[in-house]
């Protein structure tokens, strides 16, 4: 009884394909070949990466996949300055850090200069 399910199921689709194959035009058909090649090829593809991630669960779960806790330990001031052998940045000379009045020249302009103090009120 099963197979003959089966096989008027088969006659059944094989009728409605040959049918709708005969209507359709070139350019659609070319576009459910397309869609029908593009869900085959996807198919293994998903497998693949089900039986990846599958096998990824299972190392986890026996707990191969678990890494040791990282530690930081950040070595504290000795008397006001860093512990020897730690890199310490350098600083800017004073000079560096003070200038005098900037002025902006506007390109295109040939005597337009912008100080860049605030207008007074």
């Amino acid at each position: 009884m099963k197979k003959l399910v089966a096989l008027i199921l088969i006659a059944f689709a094989v009728t409605l394909a040959v049918i709708v194959g005969n209507r359709m035009s070139t350019d659609a058909m070319a576009v459910v070949i397309g869609i029908v090649c593009g869900v085959g090829a996807s198919i293994p593809t998903s497998l693949l990466i089900l039986a990846v991630a599958s096998r990824r669960e299972t190392k986890e779960e026996r707990g191969q996949a678990s890494f040791p806790p990282v530690v930081i330990v950040n070595p504290g001031s000795q008397g006001g300055q860093q512990a020897p052998g730690y890199y310490q940045p350098p600083t800017l000379p004073p000079a560096l850090g003070q200038g005098g009045p900037r002025q902006f020249r506007v390109i295109g302009q040939e005597n337009a200069v912008i100080d860049d103090r605030w207008p007074e009120e």
